[in-house]
């Protein structure tokens, strides 16, 4: 296996890893509707903790799906629409509701 595919084999595993989670998956449909919310919007919404969602969101950013961005002290994030792979799964997910 080419090197190139060895690196696309892991990306694809840390997405689908981090999409087997209802969690997860629940802030990535949440970032869908309202882009850029931040990590606190996202815990009221969700009625979880604001650390719990820090972590969950942190998997997400890890695992290419959202990107973080800092707004004064707060901390918000997006899904990563300029991965093709991203757009592809978004509309997988979108097909599903």
């Amino acid at each position: 296996m080419s090197t190139s595919n060895t690196v696309r084999s892991e990306k694809v595993s840390r997405v689908f890893a981090a999409l087997a989670d209802g969690t997860r998956l629940d802030i990535l449909n949440l970032l869908m509707e309202y882009p850029d919310i931040c990590v606190s919007g996202i815990a009221d919404e969700l009625s979880i903790s604001v650390s719990a969602v820090s972590q969950q969101c942190k998997l997400l950013e890890l695992s290419g799906l959202v990107i973080r961005n800092r707004q004064g002290q707060k901390i918000c994030y997006s899904v990563k629409h300029e991965d093709p792979m991203v757009e592809s799964l978004l509309n997988i997910i979108k097909k599903g509701e």
